[in-house]
């Protein structure tokens, strides 16, 4: 319990390291931050740089365990035979190598990567409760926090929140023993005295570390293509076509399932299937020789069309023998995705777990489905349409631990 900010007593300190995959452009040491058990740790991050490396060969792996029947034939003439440096340009006049490729079949490249050894100390009243899962949540809320006003003061396109679950491939926290004489400061005090404290190094005894963890489905998707997907991809790269919007932000909403960006993705499925009514609808609009300006101001606030209510009411008049509003697969849309993109965009909600953002973007596959068959004049090139709209191949994962590395 605590009085004001005054604690009834600490035994330990917890440090928690974790190597964030991107700068920090701090010039000042460790300073406090909120956290959510003493409303104050101490932050103290030190600027690093790596090499991020990329083998043509694994070591681990051959094509057999990831599902092919055969190894490749090796053919050294259609690789780079040589290494060459990659050397970059200074403001300063001054140049610095950044990266290197590497010729050979086992060859590849070499990037230097500038990162963060982010330290966070946080106060604990039970020594033993340490290596709890709970004490790695509070210092995943308190980076987040601060890398959320990073984030924003500086606009930084590199720089991202943390998952604690996910976004680890080792992740340290040692313990320190608080003396007696400090156990009775504030949270504030007795971070202040970090630099008196000896922090332990023996896993199991003052250390404790969470190491990633991969899936080997997240390796590779699958076997080859089955025969019936390998015809209609080679009945379709033999002419030009071009992806949609509503295709590219599906795709996106299936790749932010993956990269357990849940909420991201329930936007995204949203935005694909009003995309999809707003293409269908401009093109029926144009089959009735109306002009652009006609259909902008139609489509436009105020305009006879500019709720997605009434494109789909319009849509509906047009179709004529089939409605999609009334329809099963309205209602699965509004309960499954509208409602809960809602929450998300006006409520603020952040929180959704995977099964719910996958019905969200299953349930915007089948509205799409739906609305481009309700008339032959609605239908696309592309369409995903059977049992394609209810993604078995996606499934919570591991994921792979290069996932923290990737920009």
């Amino acid at each position: 319990m605590q009085d004001g900010n005054v604690s009834m007593g600490f035994e330990a300190v917890a440090h928690v390291m974790w190597e964030l995959p991107f700068p920090l452009r701090f010039e000042r040491g460790a300073f406090f931050v909120w956290e959510p058990d003493d409303g104050v740790a101490l932050f103290d991050p030190r600027p690093a740089v790596g090499d991020l490396v990329w083998n043509r060969r694994s070591t681990l792996l051959s094509l057999r365990d990831v599902g092919f029947s055969s190894e490749p034939l090796d053919a050294p003439e259609q690789f780079p035979s040589h290494d060459y440096k990659v050397v970059c340009q200074l403001a300063s006049g001054a140049s610095v190598e950044t990266a290197q490729l590497l010729g050979g079949i086992n060859g590849g490249f070499r990037e230097a990567r500038p990162y963060t050894i982010a330290n966070l100390f946080l106060c604990l009243r039970k020594r033993s409760s340490y290596a709890d899962p709970g004490v790695l949540e509070r210092a995943g809320a308190a980076l987040n926090n601060l890398l959320d006003a990073y984030r924003f003061i500086t606009m930084d396109a590199l720089a991202r929140p943390i998952s604690v679950a996910r976004d680890c491939y080792y992740t340290v926290i040692s313990v320190a023993d608080v003396p007696a004489e400090l156990a009775h400061l504030t949270p504030e005090a007795l971070l202040r005295h970090v630099g008196d404290l000896q922090f332990g190094h023996i896993v199991g005894q003052n250390r404790a570390h969470t190491i990633g963890l991969n899936s080997f489905d997240d390796l590779f998707t699958g076997s080859s293509l089955p025969q019936a997907s390998s015809q209609l991809l080679f009945n379709l790269v033999v002419r030009r076509h071009e992806l949609e919007l509503s295709h590219m932000l599906l795709l996106s909403s299936i790749r932010r399932l993956k990269r357990s960006e849940h909420a991201l993705a329930v936007i995204d499925a949203e935005s694909a299937f009003e995309s999809t009514v707003a293409a269908i609808l401009v093109e029926q609009l144009k089959s009735q020789a109306r002009s652009a300006s006609e259909i902008e101001a139609l489509l436009a606030p105020r305009g006879r069309f500019h709720m997605l209510q009434q494109r789909l009411v319009e849509l509906d008049r047009i179709a004529a023998s089939k409605h999609f509003l009334g329809s099963n697969a309205e209602s699965v849309w509004r309960t499954d995705l509208s409602a809960l993109r809602n929450r998300v965009v006006h409520e603020g909600l952040r929180d959704v777990t995977f099964d719910v953002a996958k019905k969200a973007v299953t349930a915007a596959l089948r509205a799409v489905d739906a609305v481009q068959g309700l008339a032959p004049a609605f239908e696309r090139q592309l369409n995903w349409t059977g049992s394609a709209v209810d993604l078995p191949h996606i499934e919570q994962s591991a994921g792979r631990i290069s996932r923290l590395f990737e920009a």
